[in-house]
C-alpha cells in the first residue's frame, strides 16, 4: 500500500524514559511548543506508557521541523518515525 502524503506528515519521536511522570511530560510540553514557533509543524500531545517508560510525541509537519523541534525541546527520542492511521468514525448524534 502506497503512503500519501497526508499520511506522512505524521511522525512521532519515540522515546525511551526511565523515571519519567506525568509532571515530566507537562514541562515536555511547554519546551516541544517553544520550539515549534515559526515553523509550521504542529505538537498533536505525547502518550506516556507507564509501565514501559516510554513516551510517544505526535507531531504533524515535515520530518525536518519536527526532528529540529525535537533536538531544541531536548527531547529524548532515539527515532523519527513517519506514522498512518486509519480515520476515526464520525460522532453519531442523540
Amino acid at each position: 500500500m502506497a503512503m500519501t502524503d497526508e499520511r506522512t506528515s505524521g511522525y512521532l519521536a519515540e522515546c525511551f524514559w526511565p523515571g519519567v511522570a506525568e509532571a515530566d511530560l507537562r514541562d515536555l510540553d511547554q519546551r516541544i511548543e517553544l520550539a515549534l514557533t515559526g515553523t509550521a509543524a504542529r505538537y498533536l500531545g505525547s502518550i506516556l506508557m507507564c509501565a514501559d517508560e516510554v513516551v510517544l510525541c505526535l507531531f504533524e509537519g515535515s520530518e525536518a521541523d519536527v526532528r529540529a523541534a525535537a533536538e531544541q525541546a531536548a527531547i529524548p527520542f532515539e527515532r523519527i518515525l513517519a506514522t498512518a492511521h486509519s480515520p476515526w468514525p464520525a460522532p453519531q448524534g442523540p
